[in-house]
């Protein structure tokens, strides 16, 4: 499956879900996931989240605005891509945005085409099964292209 809109594009692996929207600003974000998805949820995917299986991935990409105390590509948006393959060291339970046991997550800030992002990723499932999880995270994750405003 192909999602295309906002300036956004990924190909997602088959048998997993997803969408784009913008709530505010036109800003812009992407759900993702093996699993069928929340439909109304907030930009990290909270109640997407709260309903993953015990083996499962969910993406979330969300966008922020430029402003006071936000520069695009600089401080805490500084790097300017997202590294591949994703590190499974990276994730932690104290990384989550709500924390539930047996899931692990991990943020990245990044800029790219001048625009802010956070990726933000949550496994479901022990650490034998994170590798796996994570070489379709990262096939997912090449594929994405994002246009400038």
């Amino acid at each position: 499956m192909i999602l295309d809109a906002h300036g956004l594009r990924i190909e997602l692996p088959a048998h997993w879900t997803g969408r784009l929207f913008s709530r505010s600003r036109g800003l812009a974000t992407l759900h993702a996931g093996d699993f069928q998805l929340a439909l109304k949820d907030g930009e990290f995917g909270t109640s997407s989240t709260g309903r993953m299986p015990s083996v499962a991935s969910f993406i979330a990409l969300t966008e922020y605005a430029p402003g006071p105390g936000l520069s695009p590509g600089s401080g805490l948006f500084g790097p300017s891509r997202i590294d591949l393959p994703l590190d499974p060291a990276t994730f932690a339970a104290t990384k989550l945005a709500r924390p539930r046991t047996g899931q692990a997550g991990m943020q990245h800030f990044f800029t790219t085409a001048g625009r802010p992002f956070c990726l933000y990723v949550v496994l479901a499932g022990g650490r034998h099964v994170r590798r796996r999880q994570l070489a379709v995270i990262d096939h997912a994750l090449r594929s994405l292209r994002i246009q400038p405003r």
